[in-house]
């Protein structure tokens, strides 16, 4: 019997053009779309620390302002020569700042050990020394027979960065950075029941008569890849103070214009009761 023969096909190896084609195009798709994962977690990486960043900032104004309020106006009752004499333990001034920025000052003694002598010359054996209880802005002591003015104001580094800038005895120090604005509402006892009556803007109110401070703040982040903001202005102290998010004539600064630059921005707002005040 005889056999046909058969006939071989010899397929050629390897892609055609068509399948290399379709495979460049999926692994554009992937890496487009792992791209773009990377890029999104990025941005929500970046917003995160930014948020931190910003918690903790306002965190620690808080502490260290509502301290030194408690601080304002306080002496050793044993230093009998401690007095404040004409000047304010508590001035605050409007909108001269940094982005239309309020400053607020303080002024008051510090603490010494027990014994010293309140009438004894700085340098002498028996000159009183601080002993830790009172401390200014920066961190450091403050002496029972040392009266100390620190000033709070926002001032704007070389690199365009604005800072919460803390002076003490016109010493300056940057003490919190990316604060943009601050502003400052003074809570008047009109009628001497120590409880607040009002809050007006610094200059218009009866320094004598402020018990407390209603303060405000705007941070922002580091990062620039944030979306536009939802609202084009922040209302520091709300529609109460500033009706329709209109500034009232003479505090223009309540009322802050957000920069459209992708940054994150946050605002906070706390009362401070001036506790030497409060008897």
């Amino acid at each position: 019997m005889t056999q046909l023969p058969r006939t071989l096909s010899r397929r050629a190896s390897g892609f055609t053009l068509v399948e290399l084609m379709v495979g460049m195009i999926i692994s554009l798709l992937l890496l487009l779309a792992a791209t773009s994962m990377f890029i999104v977690q990025q941005r929500t990486n970046a917003t995160q620390g930014d948020l931190a960043e910003i918690h903790e900032t306002a965190r620690a104004i808080s502490q260290v302002i509502q301290r030194e309020s408690r601080l304002a106006g306080y002496s050793d009752f044993t230093f009998a020569n401690n007095t404040f004499g004409a000047v304010n333990v508590l001035e605050a001034s409007n909108d001269d700042g940094v982005n239309v920025s309020d400053t607020l000052t303080f002024r008051y003694f510090g603490g010494s050990t027990t014994g010293s002598d309140p009438w004894a010359p700085v340098g002498s054996a028996s000159a009183p020394v601080a002993d830790g209880t009172v401390v200014d802005c920066t961190g450091k002591d403050v002496n029972a027979n040392a009266m100390v003015t620190t000033v709070y104001s926002i001032t704007q580094a070389a690199d365009g960065t604005p800072w919460l800038m803390c002076s003490v005895n016109g010493v300056n120090t940057p003490m919190f950075p990316n604060v943009e604005s601050f502003q400052v509402l003074m809570g008047e006892d009109t009628d001497g029941d120590l409880t607040i009556n009002r809050y007006v803007r610094p200059g218009t109110a009866d320094m004598s008569k402020v018990r407390a401070l209603r303060l405000s703040f705007v941070l922002r982040g580091n990062s620039t890849n944030n979306p536009a903001p939802t609202s084009p202005f922040i209302n520091h102290f709300g529609t109460g103070y500033a009706k329709n998010n209109v500034a009232p004539a003479g505090d223009a600064g309540s009322i802050f214009n957000v920069p459209t630059d992708g940054r994150l921005r946050k605002h906070y707002a706390f009362y401070v009761a001036i506790r030497n005040r409060l008897n």
